[in-house]
């Protein structure tokens, strides 16, 4: 199901609409000063290998005061900042307290109003710096936008990469160097806060960038956590990501596929391919002739991010790992997360046990999780047609009810009528391990 992470997206598509509204004079983001030359003699340290203590006494002294929570709705540098999904929050004098209950809950404070800030130049001497109380057990989020910078655009963000804030902490500080987070650093959008796998409170006094970490601070290394991908890369390419479905409907989508002659990725759980009474392992074997893309879903379909310990986590991507090999005889390197649902714990261990993991969630939601089984089920076409307007181009869907499925053909038909190859994802990211395109637009 993927209703988590499109509510998100819809909600801080909204709220940026408001933020640029009621903030007019503030739709362009303030320009950072430019910092000067390090000293040849400064120290360079490679904090991707091995744990380090980072200190740069000779850095730039810029810091970026970000949030101090004197306010609701507006962060210290003007923008917004609130929670989503349903975070339960109490407001205090200079602190924000997160009550989480759910994996998708998360606070974002920005960094743009609707634009991108660019921190290049503040690599590789600043660090993020986070004053806070109470539980460790969250990530820490640095978004990207796109490449227009526009919020209105999908996808918003484009990308983001996370950290565990347990290895960052020690008392009520944490301190990550800004080269820890893997994204393109000319189109910071915010940092946010998700990832929740406690009931426990957490409670955020500061949010800033500064220009060194203090002396004896230790620094852990970065640890691998994939990519995470939203778009396609390849010019004018399409790709359908077509997660969990019903085995009654998937000769009907077989048929719509070869007959549109698309090619399209299904993300498959490992439960269903051992259930014999399902006949998804001959499903998905008769898929991978036909030359569809299989990859993994986890094996049960939960939210990964917020289970209790790495060793439920691990059961999750290796039993799904297993089922691949023993019943389909094949292997990826291509994931996406039930629900959407993303955290830094998720995506290490992914890492793990995948070389090179692509994490693949979706910038075109027909949202048949909200309509599909509604009065008004046409309200799936209507999103879908919305999203791609808007410069989606990775879709997700499901096969579990029979008015997706009937608005299958439609909306690839509207698709190919906006002049976009569909293919694999693996395709349509330009993996060289893919196989060369097979099918015309028409």
């Amino acid at each position: 199901m993927a209703s988590s992470m499109s509510i998100t997206l819809s909600l801080l598509f909204l709220l940026l609409i408001i933020n640029a509204l009621i903030t007019p004079t503030q739709a362009t983001p303030p320009q950072l000063p430019p910092l000067p030359p390090s000293p040849p003699s400064a120290p360079t340290l490679n904090l991707t290998t091995t744990t380090t203590t980072f200190h740069n006494p000779q850095g730039p002294p810029n810091s970026i005061l970000i949030d101090t929570f004197q306010h609701q709705d507006i962060n210290a540098l003007g923008h917004w900042h609130g929670a989503l999904e349903g975070l339960t929050v109490h407001h205090g004098n200079g602190f924000v307290r997160l009550f989480p209950s759910d994996p998708d809950h998360n606070y974002h404070t920005q960094l743009s109003a609707s634009s991108c800030y660019d921190l290049r130049s503040y690599q590789p001497t600043h660090a993020l710096h986070v004053v806070f109380g109470g539980t460790t057990k969250f990530s820490i989020f640095l978004n990207q936008n796109n490449p227009a910078c526009d919020f209105t655009r999908n996808p918003f963000p484009q990308t983001s990469d996370v950290v565990e804030a347990a290895r960052y902490a020690r008392g009520n500080d944490i301190y990550i160097p800004l080269a820890h987070f893997h994204i393109d650093q000319s189109r910071a959008v915010s940092v946010s806060f998700g990832g929740f796998w406690s009931l426990e409170s957490l409670t955020l006094y500061k949010v800033e960038i500064v220009p060194a970490i203090p002396v004896g601070f230790p620094v852990p290394h970065r640890v691998n956590n994939g990519r995470l991908m939203l778009t396609c890369s390849r010019p004018d390419s399409f790709a359908f990501g077509i997660d969990d479905g019903q085995p009654r409907f998937a000769q009907e989508v077989m048929r719509i596929l070869e007959e549109e002659r698309v090619l399209v990725t299904f993300f498959v759980v490992g439960l269903g391919l051992r259930d014999r009474e399902t006949n998804f392992s001959n499903v998905y074997r008769e898929m991978i002739k036909r030359g569809h893309q299989i990859a993994l879903h986890s094996d049960t379909h939960r939210k990964m991010e917020g289970l209790g310990s790495t060793a439920e986590i691990d059961r999750e991507i290796v039993e799904n790992i297993k089922a691949f090999r023993q019943i389909l005889g094949i292997e990826t390197h291509y994931f996406r997360p039930p629900f959407g649902t993303l955290g830094a714990r998720t995506r290490q261990r992914l890492a793990n046990y995948i070389t090179d993991p692509q994490i693949i969630t979706w910038s075109v939601d027909i949202e048949d999780w909200l309509w599909a089984d509604s009065k008004t089920p046409e309200k799936q076409r209507e999103a879908f047609f919305r999203d791609v307007r808007h410069g989606g181009n990775l879709a997700v869907m499901h096969f579990l009810s029979s008015t997706t499925v009937s608005y299958f053909r439609e909306v690839i038909q509207f698709v190919k009528s906006q002049n976009k190859t569909i293919m694999r994802i693996d395709q349509c990211l330009e993996d060289p391990r893919s196989p060369p395109l097979k099918f015309p637009i028409h």
